[in-house]
């Protein structure tokens, strides 16, 4: 399995952040397009938002897969929040939804193909339909919506199985840490794949199933309240946001930055 590339990165929670810009970052994105090794593993992105990185504490696999993956940006403010409060450093916001657009632009312009894995049923095809639409020339391998998030590779259709490993790029929304316990079970499996990233809920974006927040709510951090008003169904999962913030708060009071090396110790009975 590939590890991360980063030199520099901000712990939170044990969980690696990269310090790279949104520039730094595409970037990378597109250096790597343009590779054709099939010995270099691809790409993994994971797009951490504050309700991943608590998750992370209390499942070890999933922790161990967020340790050996290529990328972890700050996906949620959240997590941007934590950084400036342990480090006193900013960092770009590298979401989900803005990669799956911009990444898409970059295969078109490039020639390289894409494969949208997840979703509900019918979700992912018409987000498919609209990307190439919005990207001319991009290039959809295939689609598919699996019955379960942890089905093994094996047990794909045939036709997926080929469409996926002639993919350059592979989108996976099953919500995390479904998307990234795939990833990390198949991504050696897909022969052709340069980057893999898990998207979430961004095919409901595209497609229109879901609305995103508004710019105003997104650029204030406020898209997880605008998202409960939506779906008041995931007051349960917001939880997390104040058990993540006290976490922080608790790590910062107990002194365990390295100011010098900028790491941070976590011993576990520490974590709540």
């Amino acid at each position: 399995m590939n590890t991360q590339i980063e030199n520099e990165t901000y712990p939170v929670l044990g969980v690696n952040i990269s310090p790279c810009s949104k520039e730094d970052f595409f970037t990378k994105v597109n250096e790597r397009l343009q590779i054709n090794d099939e010995k270099l593993p691809p790409l993994f992105v994971v797009t951490v938002n504050p309700e991943i990185a608590i998750q992370s504490i209390i499942d070890n696999t999933f922790r161990n897969i967020l340790q050996s993956s290529s990328i972890n940006t700050a996906d949620g403010v959240g997590i941007t929040w934590a950084i400036k409060h342990l480090y006193k450093k900013s960092v770009d916001r590298i979401t989900g939804s803005d990669s799956l657009e911009k990444i898409c632009a970059v295969c078109a312009r490039l020639g390289q193909s894409v494969f949208f894995y997840g979703a509900r049923p019918g979700v992912a095809d018409k987000a498919a339909v609209i990307l190439a639409e919005r990207n001319p020339g991009l290039r959809v391998e295939g689609v598919y919506s699996p019955d379960s998030p942890d089905i093994d590779f094996e047990r794909l259709p045939i036709t997926t199985q080929i469409e996926l490993q002639h993919a350059s790029v592979v989108f996976v929304a099953l919500g995390a840490p479904s998307q990234e316990k795939w990833i990390y079970e198949n991504m050696h499996k897909l022969n052709s794949c340069k980057l893999i990233i898990g998207i979430g809920g961004s095919f409901d974006f595209i497609a229109g199933t879901q609305k995103r927040a508004p710019q105003l709510f997104r650029k204030t951090g406020l898209e997880w309240m605008y998202r409960l008003f939506k779906e008041p169904a995931r007051w349960r999962r917001m939880l997390r946001l104040p058990l993540f913030a006290i976490n922080i708060m608790l790590l910062k009071a107990s002194n365990t930055i390295n100011p010098k090396t900028e790491t941070v110790n976590h011993p576990e009975k520490e974590i709540a």
